[in-house]
């Protein structure tokens, strides 16, 4: 009998050891969870304000160059008149009831206003920020009330720096509240109590000694306890998974049973990568793999992204490395309407990478191709060069970006091309791929006389593998204006050699003669942005944009109308993001 008490108390030991494991894990993964949690729902809130901010950024920018505006500023029209036509007139009306506050200001005085006072200060910031970059946005706090306000630079009324900043309440966030874990004493106290009293008993068992002697000196031990039958459960190995349990799910057997979690592995080869989850292959680059990726959350949240990967084989080249590195940390200082944002950038088992704002678009030279295939050429004008000019609004943006002491950056994006352009369902416009550019602020470095780029798109000093500087960027777009107006190539050649050298030696009087060709103003327009000499370029892509900004209009309208047309269908009828062979205007770099 002793030996039944002492196999019965060494079970029961074990058993109250087996539970403290299994619920001290519990509460571990239960914590993790809920500290996942926390960090998706801030991931997710922040990519929504940088969307929010990016959009009223780019309303202010759009209502700053309202013709009517401009010109009554000019007019030096009085702050009554001018706060009557906000109030009054047809050409305001799509900006009257999405904006509740709406202010004028010349120098550091409020010319006219709408909406709630505001303290100054709070927008003195954001007002600032945009005569350094044209445009700005900013989430502030007005009157008690969360604010979004986008700002933007008149560009007909240099005279005293006159700024446009409109304002909105801020949605409320699409994250709920956060779901935060039970303290871990908590967690642990009632199932380490009945642990604990398992325990006890088994000790009890295992070590008790004899109740009493008999009469005539025989030993008797105490009665046992009455025990209740135990289920049997089966021993499992350290990681071995139950048949009765679900992975990810948890407990699923019998409701006694102990509750195990199995989790897949998060580096599963073209189906995990950290925390994402890789889609669809886009395409593969000399450095660099890009996918379709999304991000793997609690709860089903989800979000797709585009996830450029340097590939595997580089992660030990210490030049790749710092030219990834230098593309991520650069793109990621860019915020404009007009750039593709970088929401994340890090290492997953040694390989670098980083994640890129899904675009629901083509980029241009897709666009090209499908409108060729039904028969078309050239792009109808003001969609050409509405193209061109939301390209030199980024362009514009990242030539003049400088460091926080004021040192300017001297970005140059060297690689203008139809792949890097890319159009929106919409009919937005945003720059992509930065991944050779050229910058003051460059941990890598690009060697004299090596050339990198697309070489149908190159200027001849590019080609020439000699110093460039942001005129180089103009001819690129010039060259991709012309593409857009064509539907043909300005360079000819046989092989990227052959191309190369016509490049390198700049245009021929039969590429002016094609040039010539096309209705007016194109000629005026491309011959003056693919000049040989830089200096009888367009000097900035500022200058570039006002030339071409009086012929793009309606240009908007008819790329979201030409989109549709063309590419509506493959949308609808994507349940995931688009594959590889329809996939949107991404490249994997050099």
């Amino acid at each position: 009998m002793l030996k039944v008490k002492r196999l019965v108390g060494t079970t029961l030991i074990a058993a109250a050891v087996a539970i403290g494991l299994i619920t001290f894990r519990s509460a571990i993964g239960a914590r993790a969870r809920a500290e996942a949690r926390v960090r998706e729902d801030a991931d997710r809130d922040a990519a929504e304000r940088q969307t929010a901010l990016r959009a009223i950024e780019r309303k202010a920018q759009v209502a700053a160059e309202v013709p009517a505006l401009n010109a009554a500023l000019a007019a030096h029209v009085d702050s009554a008149t001018i706060v009557d036509l906000l109030d009054s007139e047809e050409w305001w009306q799509p900006f009257r009831a999405d904006y509740t506050l709406v202010r004028l200001i010349v120098y550091d005085t409020v010319l006219a206003s709408r909406g709630i006072a505001g303290a100054p200060s709070v927008e003195a910031d954001v007002v600032k920020a945009a005569r350094r970059q044209q445009v700005a946005a900013a989430a502030v706090t007005l009157d008690g009330q969360p604010y979004l306000l986008g700002a933007a630079r008149l560009p007909e009324a240099p005279d005293g720096e006159p700024v446009l900043v409109l304002g909105r309440v801020a949605k409320p966030l699409a994250a709920g509240p956060v779901v935060q874990a039970p303290p871990l004493e908590q967690t642990l106290r009632l199932p380490w109590g009945g642990a604990g009293a398992i325990a006890l008993a088994g000790f009890g068992l295992l070590f008790s000694r004899r109740a009493r002697k008999g009469v005539a000196g025989a030993v008797t031990e105490t009665a046992p306890p009455m025990l209740e039958e135990i289920p049997h459960e089966t021993t499992l190995k350290f990681g071995e998974p139950r048949n009765d349990v679900h992975p990810e799910v948890g407990h699923a057997g019998p409701p006694n049973a102990p509750t195990v979690v199995i989790v897949a592995p998060v580096n599963e080869p073209s189906l995990m990568f950290g925390r994402y989850r890789l889609v669809e292959r886009l395409s593969e680059g000399g450095m660099s793999e890009l996918f379709i990726a999304k991000a793997a959350g609690v709860e089903g949240f989800s979000r797709s992204f585009v996830l450029k990967r340097l590939r595997p084989e580089l992660a030990r080249d210490k030049d790749a490395v710092a030219q990834f590195i230098d593309e991520a940390r650069l793109q990621a200082d860019l915020v404009h309407s007009n750039i593709v944002p970088v929401f994340d950038f890090g290492v997953v088992g040694g390989e670098y990478f980083m994640t890129q704002e899904f675009i629901a678009g083509r980029d241009l030279g897709r666009l090209m191709d499908r409108h060729r295939s039904i028969g078309r050429a050239g792009l109808p004008s003001p969609i050409a060069y509405f193209a061109a000019h939301e390209t030199l609004q980024a362009l514009a943006y990242a030539h003049t970006r400088r460091a926080a002491d004021g040192t300017p950056l001297g970005i140059v994006h060297r690689d203008i091309a139809t792949g890097n352009v890319i159009m929106s369902l919409a009919g937005e416009v945003k720059l992509s791929d930065f991944g050779i550019v050229k910058s003051n602020d460059r941990v890598s470095r690009t060697q004299i006389g090596v050339v990198k780029g697309n070489t149908n798109f190159m200027s001849p000093e590019q080609a020439r593998g000699q110093t460039v500087d942001a005129r180089s960027d103009l001819f690129s777009l010039g060259l991709v204006l012309y593409y857009c107006l064509s539907g043909e190539m300005l360079y000819a050649g046989n092989n990227d050699l052959e191309i190369l050298h016509h490049a390198a030696g700049g245009l021929l009087l039969e590429d002016f003669a094609r040039i010539r060709r096309l209705p007016d103003p194109a000629p005026q327009i491309l011959e003056r942005a693919l000049a040989l000499d830089p200096n009888h370029r367009y000097q900035s892509a500022a200058e570039f944009a006002d030339e071409v900004a009086i012929h793009m209009g309606g240009g908007r309208t008819g790329a979201a109308q030409l989109m549709r047309e063309l590419f509506g269908r493959d949308f609808q009828t994507a349940s995931e993001p688009l594959p590889a062979a329809t996939a949107v205007g991404y490249t994997a770099g050099p």
